[in-house]
Order: C-alpha cells, then sequence, then structure tokens
C-alpha cells in the first residue's frame, strides 16, 4: 500500500514538471512572438491620430492611414439638412507618401526600444503633409453643386427715396443665400485645418452654410452713407421751405414753396433743381418786367400816347447770373426777399413802371420840357432844341442823364466852337441839358429858323438851375 502510494506520488512530481516545461517553454515562445511583433510592426495597442495601427508594418499602415484619409466625408448642412457630400478623395486632398512614410518609420524606431511584454494602449500624432489640388477641389465645390435651392442675390446698402415717407432713407444691405465659391473655398480649408489637428483621420466633418459663404453685398451701411442720407434730407427740407419774393418797388412777385417743389428733380442719388424750368420762370419775369431796349410807350402830358423806339433806359434782368443766384438762394431754406440780379438799372421803379413818377419829359415838336419828381411836377419850360437837319438834330429817344457839371465847357472842332455853360446834364452821343445865355428866347420855331442848337437841349438859365439841383445822375429823361 505505500509502496503504491509513493508511486502516485513520483507520477504527480513527473507531471507537475512537465507542465512546469510546457509554461515556460510557452511563456518563451509568447515572449519571442510579442518581440518579433514589436520589432517587425508598430507594434501592439497603437493608434495614430485615434486610428488603431496595432501590429501593422510601416507599408500596411502607410496604407490604412492614406485610406482613411480619402474615405474621410464631409457633409455640407443647411436650413435643417444635409444638402452635400463629399470625401477628401473627391475633394483632392491627399496625404503626401513620403512624410507620412518617414513619420511612421521614425514612430516604428521609437517604438521599438521600449519593448514590454504587457502593452496600454497609446495614441500618437506623426507629422504630416496635406496636398490639394486646387482644380480638383475648385470643381469640388463648385456652386453648381448647392443649386437644388432656390438663392437669392445680395443686395447692397443703399440711399432711396421714400415717396410714402416723403424722405430719404437708408436700406440696408442683405447677404441673400447664393453661394460665394470663394468664401466656400476659404471656409472649408480653415474649417478643414482646424479639424486635422485632433480628427486627421476618424471622424466625418459636418459644415453649416450660412453667411460666412454666402456673396457679401459689395457696398454696406456705413457712417458716410447715414450722413449722405442726413444732409439729402436736410436740402430736401429747405427746398420745401425755400420762397423767393422778388421786389419790384412796391410791386412784389413771389416764387412759392410750391412751384420750387414741382423743380425738384429727386432721385435716389440725390436732389437737383431743375435748372430749364428755373430758366424759364426768369425768362418770363424779364419778359414781363424789362423795360429797357424794348419801344417804350408813354403818355405824355399833352395828353397823347407815343411810343419811343430807342429806349435805352430802365431796367434789365442777368438771367444767367439770376439763375446762379436762385439756385443758391433755393438752398437757404429760408424766406428770401431780394430784387433781381440786373444787368441794367434806372433809378427807381413799381411794378413794369419804371419811371415812378420821376423823369424829364421832352417834346421836340411842342418845343418843351417837364420835371417830375416823385408823381409832381417840379418845373416845365419851353426849350430850344437841336435845328432840325440830320447833322444837328436833338435824338428822340429814353436815357439816363449819365452825370452832373458845373461848369462845363462846350466845344467842336467840327463846328468851330467853344462854350462854358454854368449846368450841363448830358444824356447820349455828346447831347445834353444846358443853360444857354445866347439864346434870347425859347419855344416856338426858333430851333427851325438858325438858332437851332447842334443836338443838346436848351434852357433858360433859371430852369436849369433848377433842373441841375433837381435832378442826379441816372435821371430818366424821354424825349419824343
Amino acid at each position: 500500500m505505500e509502496q503504491k502510494k509513493a508511486l502516485n506520488r513520483k507520477k504527480l512530481k513527473v507531471i507537475l514538471v512537465i507542465c512546469i516545461v510546457m509554461i515556460v517553454t510557452a511563456g518563451i515562445g509568447l515572449a519571442a512572438y510579442i518581440h518579433h511583433v514589436d520589432t517587425v510592426t508598430l507594434g501592439r495597442k497603437v493608434s495614430v491620430y485615434r486610428l488603431d495601427v496595432s501590429k501593422l508594418t510601416v507599408g500596411e499602415a502607410q496604407q490604412k492611414i492614406s485610406e482613411a484619409f480619402q474615405n474621410k466625408k464631409i457633409t455640407f448642412h443647411e436650413d435643417g439638412k444635409d444638402v452635400y457630400n463629399v470625401s477628401m478623395e473627391q475633394l483632392g486632398y491627399s496625404l503626401d507618401q513620403d512624410i507620412l512614410k518617414s513619420a511612421l518609420e521614425t514612430l516604428k524606431q521609437e517604438r521599438s526600444g521600449t519593448f514590454k511584454l504587457f502593452a496600454s494602449q497609446r495614441d500618437y500624432k506623426i507629422d504630416y503633409q496635406i496636398i490639394r489640388d486646387e482644380a480638383q477641389e475648385q470643381a469640388a465645390l463648385s456652386a453648381d453643386h448647392f443649386d437644388e435651392k432656390d438663392r437669392t442675390e445680395p443686395t447692397d446698402a443703399h440711399i432711396r427715396y421714400s415717396k410714402k415717407k416723403q424722405k430719404y432713407v437708408l436700406v440696408k444691405q442683405v447677404s441673400g443665400n447664393q453661394i460665394d465659391e470663394n468664401r466656400l473655398l476659404s471656409y472649408v480649408e480653415e474649417t478643414l485645418d482646424k479639424d486635422f489637428e485632433t480628427e486627421l483621420l476618424t471622424s466625418d466633418v459636418k459644415m453649416e452654410l450660412n453667411e460666412e459663404v454666402y456673396r457679401q453685398p459689395d457696398i454696406e451701411e456705413s457712417g458716410e452713407m447715414k450722413q449722405k442720407v442726413k444732409k439729402l434730407n436736410s436740402l430736401l427740407k429747405k427746398y420745401r421751405s425755400t420762397t423767393v419774393s422778388y421786389l419790384f418797388g412796391e410791386e412784389t412777385q413771389v416764387l412759392d414753396s410750391d412751384t420750387i417743389s414741382s423743380w425738384l428733380q429727386i432721385k435716389n442719388s440725390g436732389i437737383s433743381i431743375d435748372k430749364d424750368a428755373a430758366a424759364d420762370y426768369i425768362s418770363n419775369m424779364a419778359n414781363k418786367y424789362n423795360t429797357i431796349y424794348v419801344p417804350r410807350t408813354f403818355h405824355t402830358s399833352l395828353g397823347t400816347d407815343v411810343t419811343v423806339s430807342d429806349n435805352e433806359y430802365g431796367y434789365r434782368i442777368d438771367q444767367d447770373a439770376e439763375l446762379t443766384q436762385l439756385l443758391e438762394d433755393l438752398k437757404s431754406g429760408e424766406n428770401v426777399s431780394r430784387e433781381p440780379v440786373y444787368s441794367s438799372s434806372g433809378m427807381k421803379r413799381n411794378g413794369t413802371d419804371d419811371l415812378a413818377g420821376s423823369y424829364i419829359e421832352v417834346s421836340l415838336d411842342s418845343q418843351h420840357l417837364w420835371l417830375y419828381k416823385d408823381g409832381a411836377l417840379v418845373t416845365e419850360t419851353d426849350i430850344v432844341s437841336g435845328a432840325p437837319t440830320p447833322e444837328r438834330e436833338t435824338y428822340r429817344g429814353a436815357w439816363p442823364i449819365a452825370y452832373k457839371a458845373s461848369p462845363f465847357t462846350l466845344s467842336s472842332e467840327e463846328y468851330g466852337y467853344a462854350e462854358t455853360v454854368k449846368y450841363w446834364m448830358p444824356f447820349v452821343y455828346g447831347q445834353g441839358l444846358h443853360d444857354a445865355s445866347w439864346q434870347s428866347a425859347f419855344g416856338g420855331n426858333r430851333y427851325k429858323t438858325g438858332h437851332g442848337s447842334h443836338g443838346c437841349i436848351n434852357l433858360p438859365e433859371d430852369q436849369a438851375a433848377l433842373i441841375y439841383n433837381t435832378i442826379d445822375g441816372g435821371y430818366p429823361i424821354i424825349i419824343y
């Protein structure tokens, strides 16, 4: 019995030894295998940018990484739904194989020197270089891939006149949702560059289409535009509130705001005055109130009406200068009162009457003169005018007295005389009013009988003095 037990113990020991030998042999074999794997491949429990490349050779890992990168998806999302998908390969993106291989070999060398029987999972980031095929990228991101959606063009910020509000308003820019291929390209590249830093291989990319990739307006709202709107509305208000009262003595012609408003040419780009309409207004006013260089109908002291054609006395509106002044006045926003801009002007006027009761009247047929001032007869007197010959007759017409001189020497080389007079008041072409001490009488037909002057109007000395002291240069004289 004891012998049997001893035999069993001996067998048990043999079996135990055999097991130990087998375990040691297996361990040695496992260690050898692991060591072989870790030296031939990248090793166990290793990933690159979270892509598992355990037990892969450099070449195998290179292929797996390249395929993972090119299969990476980009999904474009807009208004709550996916609108377009593209892979990195379709986008024209790839990894530089030489740099990838070199980085993996470097990684393999680093890991081969750190053999561990029991390894733990570790993720690595390695050097890489993205290769972009620009033509393929532009084709893959063409706006045509996003044309299933109705898209609207952007609208520039702009200034517009609102008929409803009766003023200028600033309309803000609107982006619309048209794809701007250049902006989309930049957006994709910037987004992918950030994504590659952490998610080079394992995660797809979702991109939201919004204003960042839409075509932007060329003109955006600015402080300068706001100021322009403010200035336009200020000018518009001034135009609409301006009136111009033209003064013609006691008579006034008013250019009212309604008429001015009808001249406004209001466009989105700005306000202007219809210059033709303003010029027509001035022309009509000139036709009504101009009194010089037009035939003058005159009611004489004898009770008859005569028309004087040679009329060089009176008022004439300078239409070009008046238009310039009016355009400036219209910007004032005020009630302007003034005379028109004249190129010629008389001494005094009341509406179309440019004499206003102050003038010298001479009837050559009656050989008589009347002096009026402010509607009252100051004096009247007989005269002697020029002899009734073409060379010596007194000119008929209307003129202003050019100036006054006392004394004054009248002379003529043609007729050989030199006479000094006390009161000289010329009106035209060397003819004038003056005293004539050599005349023994005045009036009647003396001017026809050898006593006529060389065109001047001869006066008694006392009458010449009275007239001289009553009038000034510019006083009108009408001779008929």
